[in-house]
């Protein structure tokens, strides 16, 4: 389980991807409006960019093995704005903080420049096609000097473009909705260029991976999906899908240096690409349409959503204009009108109601009416203007119009304001309890994580405890156990090795691969791993032979293997040193035991063998017999039990010398007579056993019990 921050463009990752990368561990995102509204608790997220002073607490709180920058350049994009800026303070925050990691997520594109020679023939600076290119290089070589100055371990991945069908904001999604909105699409290269496009799903994996692994230095590497496809052929899909679009292409240059499979990410990460994303375009687009996108709002739509509130204010603006000049004119004669003036209260109305604009407004309207009315009664307009007394009506109406509009804007703008700073201390003091809360829940997993994580001490010392047993065979079952539960894998398998390191004879392995298991291994056919055992190394199966296991290490006593445990299948996210060193620590503990077992078992020979026979007491045999009955019923190994009918264990002894394995063994049952019990030996294979027997003339019979 890992902790890890998102930044930069976290918009890269849709919730389904965040959910599905929180099954197992902790995810942060932070960024400018980053947000998750989904009900997954291992998922926090907060509006915070790496230049803002709430970023570093995210460091306070959370303990984060990795931190993951998306950069504005990855999946086809143009960079964002302070992209500098923000790269750099995530990396100091990093390196203060002493994060294990940082991996910046940059683009392929930053391998697209053409190289030129000078007269010597010496190579000059490189040639960039465009400005974004160049911005994706100078990223990664900000993050490389912070490595090699600060010593903190940056890992750089060239992505190509990511498909995510319920991402909107990546290349794909882009894709989709342009074909929708606008029946066309356009593409940046030409037809026959490259096209590469990794699922969202193999880029988790690899990040995964790459987090988790821990004997890494910085460096860059590029990342492809592993499968070879053109513009063309993407054209001709998207054509499938939707017959009429138009395609438009760019043609800019394309110089970038593709390979055809991601071997380096395979040999350092253990990374395997799984998904062909074009195999899986027509289901990707039906999901996009069906539960994304939606259609494009017209023009008019928005011009009527942006101007309803304005369109409707000079509506009443209007219609009460009109109603105060009609009350006007019909009251005119009344004598109670003689003392109020209806325009006034029409301009005080509307400037306290909507503020100043309109109070002017409202006052020009009056003012026009007015100059109307003196020019009915014979004023002209120079009259007017040059007679002072004739502008104290148009003042009043001003004054009007502006005063009470000047108080209300006032006090809408000091309770805009105090909206404002609410929201600021809101927005702070929310960020510092969903903080507190991220602390509060990180306490609680990390306790279960120090109780229960399948390497932590706890767990380790638990296997200790269980590996403790005086019975080598007992070690033989409780040693399969402990591999299945903390490296949590089914395909275990534990074999003895002869004393002349020439066979391994199975003794134990995980119930769903018994059938399938050979019951002697010949080591010279295994000398490749078989060679790394012996140096008291892990073999790890890097080229991925299907014959041959996942992991191996060794068991040793005095310079020479006695035992081998293997590891015949690992799922990709088993393949880092992390894993190894988890197998590696276990195998120690399982050596210790045996070892202790074995000696123990030699100093107490004489009271487990009958004297004079190779035959061991009733006690002895009664215990190994049920060892192997465990065995049998949690499906790890096989057994069957012989019966002589010659009761002279010595002589028995002296018979089957050289004819029986060490892994099997003689005792005397709690009835008097002589057993044999043969480990991993089943009815089919039990011939050449049997065989032996009767060329020597030694009667004997199948039982299924000690005196049954």
């Amino acid at each position: 389980m890992a902790s890890v921050l998102i930044t930069g463009k976290t918009d890269i990752f849709s919730g389904e991807r965040l959910e599905a990368l929180a099954a197992e561990n902790t995810v942060v995102i932070a960024g400018r409006g980053a947000e998750y509204k989904g009900k997954t608790r291992g998922i926090h997220a907060y509006d915070a960019q790496p230049t803002d002073d709430s970023f570093s607490q995210l460091f306070d709180v959370y303990s984060f093995d990795a931190v993951w920058y998306v950069s504005g350049y990855s999946d086809g994009g143009d960079g964002m704005f302070g992209e500098s800026s923000m790269l750099e303070c995530a990396l100091r925050e990093a390196q203060k903080s002493r994060v294990e990691k940082f991996i910046l997520l940059s683009t392929v594109n930053s391998l697209n420049f053409t190289s030129e020679f000078s007269g010597d023939g010496d190579e000059t600076e490189p040639k960039y096609p465009d400005s974004g290119v160049f911005g994706a290089v100078g990223t990664e070589q900000l993050a490389s000097f912070f490595a090699k100055s600060t010593g903190l371990r940056v890992i750089t991945v060239r992505l190509p473009y990511i498909a995510d069908g319920l991402n909107d904001r990546n290349f794909l999604g882009k894709v989709f909705r342009s074909m929708l909105d606008k029946d066309a699409v356009k593409f940046p290269y030409g037809r026959e260029d490259r096209l590469d496009i990794m699922s969202a799903s193999d880029l988790c994996d690899l990040l995964l991976q790459i987090t988790g692994e821990t004997d890494d230095e910085s460096g860059a590497y590029p990342a492809v999906s592993g499968y070879i496809h053109t513009y063309g052929e993407f054209e001709d899909i998207l054509r499938g899908l939707m017959p009429k679009i138009s395609v438009e292409y760019e043609n800019r240059p394309c110089d970038i240096r593709w390979q055809d499979y991601p071997y380096e990410l395979r040999v350092k990460y253990g990374f395997v690409p799984l998904y062909d994303v074009f195999e899986s375009l027509g289901e990707l687009f039906e999901r996009f349409k069906n539960e994304i996108y939606q259609p494009k709002e017209s023009f008019l739509s928005k011009a009527k959503r942006a101007l309803g509130g304005r369109v409707l204010k000079y509506f009443e603006l209007a219609v009460f204009f009109l109603l105060a000049e009609v009350i006007a004119h019909y009251t005119s004669d009344s004598v109670y009108f003689r003392f109020v003036d209806v325009r006034l209260a029409f301009i005080v109305i509307m400037a306290t109601v909507h503020g100043m604009g309109v109070g002017i407004i409202a006052s020009v309207l009056e003012g026009i009416v007015l100059v109307l009315q003196y020019s009915r009664l014979g004023v002209s307009g120079s009259l007017l203007f040059y007679n002072i007394e004739n502008w104290i009506p148009f003042v009043i109406y001003l004054m009007a119009g502006t005063i009470p509009g000047h108080i209300r804007d006032k006090a809408t703008e000091e309770l805009k304001f105090a909206r404002q700073e609410y929201d600021l201390l809101s927005n702070k003091y929310l960020f510092l309890s969903k903080a507190y809360y991220g602390a509060v829940q990180n306490k609680g997993e990390f306790k279960r994580q120090i109780l229960g994580f399948k390497d932590s001490f706890g767990k380790i010392f638990d296997a200790v405890q269980k590996l403790d047993d005086q019975l080598p065979q007992r070690i033989f079952l409780e040693g399969l156990r402990v591999m299945e539960d903390i490296m949590e894998n089914r395909t275990v398998a534990i074999y003895t090795v002869d004393s002349w390191q020439r066979f391994g004879r199975l003794v134990a392995c995980s119930g769903g691969i018994l059938s399938r298991l050979s019951m002697s291994l010949p080591l010279e056919k295994y000398s490749k791993m078989y060679d790394e055992v012996k140096k008291g190394g892990v073999y790890k199966n890097t080229s991925l032979d299907a014959d041959s296991p996942m992991y191996a290490c060794g068991v040793f006593r005095d310079g020479s293997a006695v035992l081998m445990i293997l590891i015949w299948e690992a799922s990709p996210e088993q393949y880092g040193a992390h894993y190894t060193n988890i197998f590696r620590i276990l195998c120690g503990l399982v050596q210790t035991s045996f070892l202790r077992a074995l000696e123990y078992e030699q100093l107490r020979q004489d009271q487990t063998t009958v004297a004079g026979t190779r035959a061991v007491t009733p006690e002895r045999l009664e215990q190994l017999i049920e060892v192997q009955e465990e065995m049998r019923a949690a499906g790890a190994a096989e057994y069957m039990l012989l019966r002589f009918t010659d009761t002279d264990a010595a002589r028995l002894s002296e018979q089957l010398s050289g004819m029986v394995r060490a892994s099997d063994t003689l005792g005397i049952g709690s009835d008097g007579r002589v057993y044999l019990l043969l480990t991993q030996v089943t009815e089919q294979n039990f011939g050449i056993v049997g065989k032996r027997l009767d060329d020597r003339n030694i009667g004997y019979e199948i039982a299924e019990k000690v005196g049954g």
